[in-house]
């Protein structure tokens, strides 16, 4: 071979070894389920409440720099839980949740805004249904430890869920509000 053809290889060579670094360069977040918490704040005109998702799958990665890179949050909606069983299996009904069992969070993008804040930007499907959301979220760091907190509001008609109502007078605020804590380690 001549001189040209292998310096095109080595640099060819080179680069994937270079690209393979900075996708390889990203790092897995083990969040604590025991520090994590999410919840379902619901507004009604009596009995507002707030469900507790009680299991759930979080995964998430951060690059060199610390900056998330990535973020997945998994739940069968079976697992949100308000206290009151007789309620839980109203709102199963309602949701169908026999039927969209499955619902998820996937985080594309991070953007800082004034005042130290961040905008979150994802994709939530519930209920079969798959829209963008952009809300507010606080992310601190202290060395290898992240804590993510913020507050969702989620109008559940935009998933073609109906809004309740009870004799004619009783609603239930269809803008739902997802609290949630979540705390991880860089492993």
């Amino acid at each position: 071979m001549n001189s040209r053809v292998w310096f095109l290889l080595l640099a060819a060579a080179l680069a994937l070894a270079a690209a393979a670094r900075v996708v390889g360069a990203d790092r897995t977040v083990q969040f604590d389920a025991a520090h994590s918490t999410v919840e379902i704040v619901v507004q009604a005109t009596v009995d507002s409440f707030t469900g507790k998702l009680s299991t759930y799958e979080l995964s998430g990665t951060v690059d060199e720099q610390g900056r998330f890179t990535a973020a997945r949050l998994a739940f069968r909606f079976r697992d949100v839980l308000t206290g009151k069983p007789k309620r839980d299996q109203k709102m199963h009904e309602w949701q169908r949740t026999a039927q969209f069992p499955d619902a998820s969070f996937v985080l594309t993008a991070l953007t800082p805004v004034a005042g130290g804040d961040t905008r979150a930007r994802g994709t939530l499907t519930l209920h079969g249904v798959a829209r963008e959301m952009d809300f507010p979220v606080t992310i601190a760091r202290e060395a290898n430890t992240y804590a993510i907190e913020g507050v969702a509001p989620v109008d559940v008609r935009e998933f073609g869920l109906p809004v309740i109502r009870m004799m004619g007078l009783l609603k239930v605020d269809p803008i739902v509000r997802v609290r949630f804590h979540f705390q991880g380690k860089v492993s």
